[in-house]
């Protein structure tokens, strides 16, 4: 980094500007709208700095097979953004995605309409993580305009459906398309974490069987719904037991997050809908969460063995579908990525940062259980704000992250 080198006016508003376009761009999940416009915007920045672009479409027979949210994909079609510059090892490869989840409830601005108020940049995606993006380019952009001269391979990859269990990456690696040792995922982290690793899950629907009759003879029935009641509080007096004997050694930000969890009911409904009926099925989801200990076949079995158990103590007919499973990631504190991540937040920002797994699954997993890299996520955001009303960004920490990106692209890249 040159002595006494300070982002100009005009790159503040460079990046700024990048955001608040991206923000423009609904890129809601799902289904998947605005994908193709949100990728040719970004493919067209990216060669518009000098590097080697090709858009990837996802077939939709791998989609069919492999999204959540299946059929809903249909008519939105999926892209994949990849660009790079040099050639040869090492390969240090930043990866962001494009999609975000839907508006819900709650604001009191349009969510899709970039409003700047002071240091915060307002709409949906500015945190998660279209301003990780905004990092990306704005690093990319610095390194390009001050000659940086790299050695290796510097590669980026934006992809959708992260918010839908990380089709994108995904096919992006089993497809071979990147094969990067070196991983920098710009997930909001906040300027004072580094993410080495994060939580598997496992997600699925359990059906439960009763009988459906004339909601004034209820006599002559089965209330699904309430056997599902039964079901579900003698599942968690067996399990939760289990899960509280389990922890990880990894650090994690808050004590109750060292443990695997489950969560029942996220998605509840009566098949009857109708509220003259007793409901003949019922069906709710679980949602899992696995420590980097456990190992995601033997808790899908160790869950179908539960509900098994709280099935036999109640008399209460199921059935249990999976609908994903994610197994954890993890790199070593001690690898090169981590060990540069620390020392380019300390040189730019004097910020010592704290080292954890996160609660949540990112695309990491892809790079580290395929490729063997070695993955970080590290990216501008506010806590708390992602996903819900009113998410914001701070322009200074999309800044600042920018400076820590191009640090690291010196450090691993610099000739």
């Amino acid at each position: 980094m040159k002595p006494g080198f300070d982002f100009s006016l005009d790159f503040k508003n460079y990046i700024t500007s990048l955001l608040s376009d991206l923000i423009n761009i609904p890129t809601i999940n799902p289904p998947g709208e605005n994908y193709e416009e949100c990728t040719n915007y970004l493919a067209d920045k990216l060669s518009g700095l000098g590097l080697d672009v090709r858009i990837i479409e996802i077939p939709e027979k791998y989609l069919d097979k492999h999204y959540p949210y299946s059929p809903k994909h249909r008519g939105y079609p999926r892209y994949i953004v990849l660009a790079k510059m040099g050639r040869g090892k090492p390969v240090l490869h930043f990866n962001g995605h494009y999609d975000v989840v839907p508006p819900g409830i709650g604001w009191n601005r349009d969510p899709f309409t970039p409003i700047i108020e002071g240091d915060k940049i307002y709409g949906r995606g500015s945190t998660d993580m279209k301003g990780g993006i905004a990092s990306i380019l704005g690093a990319i952009k610095w390194i390009i305009e001050e000659g940086v001269k790299i050695k290796g391979t510097l590669e980026v990859a934006f992809v959708p459906d992260e918010e839908a269990g990380g089709i994108g990456t995904r096919y992006l690696i089993e497809e071979k398309y990147a094969k990067a040792k070196y991983v920098v995922i710009g997930e909001p982290t906040t300027l004072e974490r580094i993410i080495i690793g994060h939580k598997g899950l496992v997600r699925g629907i359990v059906r439960v069987i009763g009988k459906q009759v004339h909601g004034s003879t209820p006599w002559h029935g089965e209330n699904a719904f309430l056997k599902a009641a039964l079901l579900v509080l003698k599942f968690m007096e067996l399990y939760d037991p289990l899960l509280k004997s389990r922890k990880t050694k990894y650090p994690v930000r808050e004590p109750e997050g060292a443990y695997p969890t489950i969560n029942l009911g996220g998605f509840a409904e009566s098949l009857s809908k109708k509220d003259n009926i007793v409901p003949g099925e019922f069906v709710f989801s679980f949602d899992r969460r696995v420590i980097p200990e456990e190992d995601i076949n033997e808790v899908i079995e160790e869950l179908k063995s539960y509900f098994n158990k709280a099935s036999k103590a109640t008399n209460v007919k199921h059935e249990i579908k999976i609908t994903s499973a994610i197994p954890p990631s993890t790199t070593p504190m001690e690898s090169l990525i981590v060990a540069i991540a620390k020392n380019c937040l300390k040189k730019c920002l004097n910020i010592t940062p704290k080292i954890e797994i996160s609660f949540g699954r990112n695309d990491a997993v892809y790079y580290t259980n395929i490729l063997q890299s070695q993955v970080i996520c590290l990216g501008p955001g506010v806590e708390n704000v992602a996903h819900a009303p009113n998410e914001y960004n701070e322009i200074s920490q999309i800044i600042k992250i920018t400076k820590v990106y191009r640090c690291i692209i010196e450090e691993i890249l610099g000739k």
